[in-house]
């Protein structure tokens, strides 16, 4: 039904379009009276966007790739030699801070339960030593110099057996009430993410010497996407700048964000720096080593009308735009366009001004007929 409707407005545009070419037995009308008005079927099809104006913005165009946010990733390295008796987490895999990702038998680990143990005895002997020197004191069997020696000999095994018990647990101690021997080495997240790097398996042996990290997790909530920027374009960015990241992987979704951090260095090879843009990934779409084309917006000085793509008619190597006032009071606006910059245009017109009606949609069927009178 729409579409009928819409079919007969452009019939009545040509039956205007006829009348005005053909005129009333040979007679013109004088140019004042022709007038077009946009039939209601029409009108139902067309939108509007208000003109407005704004400083001129330029766009930098950049090829880069999607990274982990270094503020948000941990590496796990382990602490102590050792054989990897579990291995409790997969990569991919979510895990929350404080989950045990392995376990390793490490003599490292038995040698400090061992240390362990022995300090635990000393603090129960010199407890009861000082416990015995008190009962004496009191009796005036024992000087106050033996109590107080009794006393620095508790405080020094205490104190001992606290360094000891942090170590433990500092190196991940499984120590429990059942274990014999305290070589248990447990390897626990330090924060909630996903396990993006996994370097063990079972069965694995661990030496001193190692330096490669066993795990690392990334919250993928927040990501960098970094790039390269020529020295002569450096100048032009600033931290903050807005930006717009389409990857590679999903062309049709842009994901928007500011740019976090700038390099200091300049590479001496490329002659270029590095910039990282924070995004926003909660849905988890992107991935750190996906390619991505980065466009960053430049701000300039110039104050111009800012005018949608959609709003403007190309014809015959010239830019217009339809200025609506009403439905019988419509005007073709030729324009001379500055810059364009993603779906604006930046342009010059000395009868636009900013808050003007034009025409965003079916313009040119309206632009075709005002062009025939």
């Amino acid at each position: 039904m729409q579409q009928k409707k819409f079919l007969s407005g452009l019939i009545s545009i040509i039956c205007v379009l006829f009348v005005f070419s053909c005129g009333n037995h040979g007679t013109s009308d004088p140019p004042g009276d022709k007038r077009f008005c946009i039939p209601d079927s029409l009108l139902k099809n067309v939108t509007f966007d208000t003109l407005r104006s704004g400083f001129v913005v330029s766009e930098l165009s950049l090829s880069g790739k999607i990274t982990f946010n270094e503020d948000k990733v941990s590496r796990i390295f382990p602490m102590v030699s050792g054989h990897v008796s579990d291995v409790r987490v997969s990569l991919g895999d979510y895990v929350e801070k404080g989950k045990i990702l392995a376990v390793i038998e490490s003599s490292d680990m038995a040698n400090y339960y061992s240390e362990f143990k022995s300090s635990q005895a000393e603090v129960a002997i010199a407890r009861k030593n000082l416990e015995v020197t008190a009962s004496m004191r009191s009796s005036g069997v024992s000087s106050e110099k033996d109590y107080l020696v009794a006393q620095n000999e508790y405080q020094k095994a205490l104190a001992a057996f606290k360094r000891i018990n942090e170590v433990l647990k500092i190196n991940g101690s499984s120590l429990s009430a059942n274990d014999s021997t305290g070589s248990g080495y447990t390897i626990k997240a330090p924060i909630s993410g996903f396990v993006v790097e996994k370097n063990v398996t079972a069965g694995m042996d661990l030496r001193p010497d190692a330096n490669d990290n066993l795990f690392t997790i990334s919250d993928l909530k927040e990501l960098w996407a970094s790039a390269n920027v020529y020295e002569t374009d450096i100048s032009k960015i600033k931290i903050g700048s807005y930006a717009e990241v389409v990857a590679v992987s999903y062309p049709d979704k842009k994901y928007s964000g500011k740019v976090d951090r700038i390099s200091n260095i300049l590479d001496p090879e490329t002659k270029s720096m590095s910039i990282k843009i924070r995004l926003d990934n909660k849905d988890f779409t992107l991935k750190p080593g996906m390619y991505a084309r980065i466009s960053i917006r430049l701000p300039e000085d110039k104050k111009m009308l800012s005018i949608k793509s959609n709003s403007i008619i190309y014809d015959d190597n010239n830019s217009y735009v339809l200025k609506y006032r009403g439905k019988c009071d419509v005007s073709i606006e030729r324009i001379s366009i500055f810059k364009s910059s993603n779906d604006l245009n930046y342009g010059e017109c000395d009868s636009l001004r900013e808050g003007d009606l034009l025409i965003s949609r079916n313009g040119l069927f309206i632009f075709t007929a005002l062009k025939g009178l």
